[in-house]
């Protein structure tokens, strides 16, 4: 009986020895797993930072800033020629003789109240939008923070180009300034 445990005792040992090793390779397997995690966020984040010479976050606050612009300049082409047609309406008002007419003429005056209320949209939009460039800035700002962190910086690893520029596809209204677009001058060339 003795000789049965003492035979026994060297397999144990063997079994706890095996133990750690097993526990220390699964803990170096997750901290490898963990490792290329994070450098494979870090590669992320720099991509998404850097996009060639123009960062996609500003890129897309400027293309909303563009949205909030073009939607000012059309709400106030708009407004002036909805005041026009109510000075109009006003003038003929005086100048019509029957209640019918001036009746027209009130509806044509209730109508325009309709477009003056609808033109607010510019404005809620504009705020609405604001806030998302506000947002888009606010993420950009903490990526780059986090890079600082990491001690990566954009361009140190290749840049992912958006899956539009991968397609070769385009990316919508030029921005005031940006380069290579087209003109009008160009287009009008093309079709004689």
């Amino acid at each position: 009986m003795f000789g049965a445990r003492m035979a026994a005792r060297p397999t144990l040992e063997r079994n706890v020895e095996q133990q750690p090793d097993a526990a220390m390779q699964r803990l170096l397997a997750e901290l490898a797993l963990l490792h290329d995690t994070i450098a494979r966020n870090r590669r992320e984040l720099s991509a998404l930072i850097n996009d060639g010479d123009n960062r996609r976050m500003t890129r897309a606050a400027g293309e909303l800033g563009a949205a909030v612009e073009g939607m000012e300049k059309a709400t106030v082409k708009i407004l002036k020629s909805t005041e026009v047609i109510d000075e109009s309406a006003r003038a003929l008002t005086a100048a019509l003789k029957t209640d019918f007419e001036r009746g027209l003429t009130q509806d044509i005056q209730d109508q325009v109240v309709h477009i003056y209320e609808a033109c607010n949209f510019q404005d809620l939009g504009g705020q609405r939008i604001g806030n998302v460039i506000a947002t888009l800035t606010m993420i950009e700002d903490k990526v780059a923070a986090m890079l600082d962190r990491c001690k990566i910086r954009p361009g140190d690893t290749p840049a992912v180009k958006p899956a539009a520029e991968q397609h070769g596809l385009l990316n919508g209204p030029r921005l005031d300034g940006a380069s290579g677009h087209t003109n009008q001058r160009d287009i009008d060339v093309l079709f004689g």
